[in-house]
């Protein structure tokens, strides 16, 4: 069974949708109805939310697995949500223009260099209608390449039976983080590393503000606290 095949199988376990990441959301979703987008949207938890609330969901993902994992859920409920397998850099082809666009849970960084993520907040911008938002969260890499950090806080959940161990190693000459990581069941282990783009806020500061992006607000987390470079350990961004 291959690596992103058993994540899915615990993922829910590992990154249960938050409150605050939920009320953050629905803060910025709009009213009843809105047409969101939910960018790398694993096995579906904040879209869930966010549909049981009323509004209109378009929830895209790589993996088949994660999708699959979604479609499951929604069998049972009547909720006005489309799954899709679909690489985040083919959003424009969708042919919708969304309220609100949301790519959290460092997804972002999986992108190969800083052209592509401009070449994404473009694409972004386009789909968004005129006072649309987009919702970006990432791990605080200005913190990360500073203090040379080469782990985050390893996930346990005791009842489920799992821990999810992340592991950083830097390479500046490639200007790549190798993020392995390493799922340890009941019954099994499985390790998996993949190289990270470390997008610091000036960065993407930056390439929001060339993808026409002209209000940016950033937060250290879904609660609105300040973003400090060296403190926080998130990076939470609103653009419009």
């Amino acid at each position: 069974m291959g690596f992103y095949e058993e994540i899915s199988k615990h993922y829910d376990d590992i990154f249960p949708a938050g409150k605050p990441q939920i009320q953050f959301l629905s803060e910025h979703a709009g009213g009843l109805g809105s047409n969101i987008l939910d960018i790398a949207c694993g096995t579906g938890g904040y879209t869930l939310a966010l549909a049981k609330s009323g509004h209109d969901i378009t929830a895209i993902d790589l993996d088949e697995k994660m999708i699959e994992g979604l479609n499951g859920k929604l069998k049972s409920q009547d909720l006005n949500v489309k799954a899709l397998q679909m690489n985040m850099m083919d959003i424009d082809k969708l042919g919708l223009k969304f309220d609100m666009a949301y790519c959290i849970g460092n997804s972002l960084v999986h992108l190969e260099s800083i052209d592509h993520t401009a070449g994404f907040l473009k694409k972004a911008k386009s789909i968004l209608k005129g006072n649309g938002r987009l919702i970006l969260q990432i791990i605080n890499y200005d913190r990360i390449l500073k203090f040379g950090i080469s782990s985050l806080p390893a996930i346990i959940n005791e009842e489920a039976g799992i821990a999810f161990e992340r592991l950083y190693k830097y390479d500046k000459v490639q200007n790549k983080i190798f993020f392995k990581t390493i799922l340890k069941t009941d019954k099994d282990v499985y390790e998996n590393e993949i190289p990270l783009l470390p997008i610091t806020s000036e960065e993407l500061a930056a390439s929001l503000s060339a993808a026409g992006f002209l209000d940016i607000s950033m937060y250290g987390d879904f609660k609105k606290s300040p973003y400090d470079k060296d403190g926080s350990y998130a990076l939470v961004v609103v653009a419009k």
